[in-house]
């Protein structure tokens, strides 16, 4: 019997800066399924029953009616366990990209301390989980948006995965440095470490960031290579194509240049989409930013066949139309 199926409706829980909900992956038109209540985590819980019965049924939530990652399947018995968590509740953070549509859709706040608590304390909703044996063996977390460093329970969270064995993918800025981030990337093969550097010089650093610590990132990154050993090509350096400030080669070829010289094996070519795919109607992608994505790619593939190159899926998609409309 053919019915609905998403890997994240079926298997996964976000955590995000609003509320509760499966995923991000319709970031402009989230709905939370459940607030941060008292019983935030119950609620959620609830409402996940009912989504999965329905998707069994052929339907699913209105939100994921037009989502890539809604498909319809025949399989039989599919695992209920939940393999992928995204943390994403940060309300902080050290720098101000221009780029960060969290800044007006949540009142990110800058800030330099790092003992930031989030929205929700989320570490107690992750042992409730465990002790209602919901956490599949093969879990994956993501730490995204904001900056996860400035949690207060940024450390515990990365000891709770490497207690399990769980994978983890971090998003960082990398102004600060975490010495168990190395652990937690030692600690499971498919763990990923990502920092967005954008740029290959110190003054275009500051017209995206907001903030000077160029150096401080570069220092960084140098020494989670060193210290990650086996992991280190884990570690990706990722370059977003920002129209009118680093949409140009010769910023494209530092980048390159510094990211080999501190031992980056991993890059990740990307374009901004936060703001663009809240009206992918009426935003197109030049053919400059189409073509300075493809050159990424080619001229770090052309360096060294042992380097690797990262991307979305949906980016490849947004090249390929020319358009932010999946």
């Amino acid at each position: 019997m053919t019915h609905k199926y998403c890997k994240y409706l079926v298997n996964g829980i976000h955590f995000h800066m609003l509320g509760i909900t499966f995923c991000n992956k319709l970031w402009w038109d989230l709905n939370p399924y459940s607030d941060y209540g008292k019983n935030a985590l119950n609620e959620f819980l609830k409402t996940r029953e009912e989504v999965l019965k329905n998707l069994f049924k052929g339907s699913a939530p209105e939100n994921c009616s037009h989502c890539t990652y809604l498909q319809n399947s025949d399989e039989g018995v599919i695992s209920e366990k939940i393999n992928f968590i995204e943390i994403n509740h940060w309300n902080e953070c050290n720098c101000a990209c221009f780029y960060c549509s969290a800044r007006k859709t949540t009142k990110l706040k800058i800030t330099t301390k790092r003992n930031q608590k989030g929205v929700v304390d989320v570490l107690s909703m992750l042992k409730q989980l465990e002790k209602l044996n919901l956490l599949d063996e093969n879990l994956k977390f993501s730490l995204v948006g904001g900056e996860p460093t400035l949690l207060k329970d940024f450390v515990n969270i990365l000891k709770f995965t490497i207690k399990h064995k769980f994978s983890i993918d971090i998003l960082t800025n990398g102004i600060l440095y975490e010495k168990y981030i190395p652990k937690a990337l030692l600690a499971s093969d498919n763990s990923y470490m990502s920092i967005s550097i954008d740029c290959g010089s110190r003054e275009t650093y500051k017209k995206i960031k907001g903030v000077d610590k160029f150096d401080d990132v570069v220092k960084n990154l140098t020494r989670y290579i060193k210290e990650s050993k086996a992991a280190s090509k884990r570690i990706i350096a990722k370059y977003i194509i920002l129209e009118g400030v680093n949409d140009n080669k010769e910023e494209i070829n530092k980048w390159i240049d510094l990211c080999i010289k501190i031992g980056i094996a991993n890059f990740f070519p990307s374009i901004e989409f936060c703001h663009s795919a809240k009206d992918p109607e009426n935003n197109v992608i030049s053919d400059n930013v189409a073509e300075l994505y493809q050159y990424i790619k080619d001229r770090i593939r052309s360096i060294s066949s042992e380097y690797f190159v990262s991307t979305y899926d949906f980016v490849e998609e947004f090249i390929k139309n020319r358009s932010y409309k999946l």
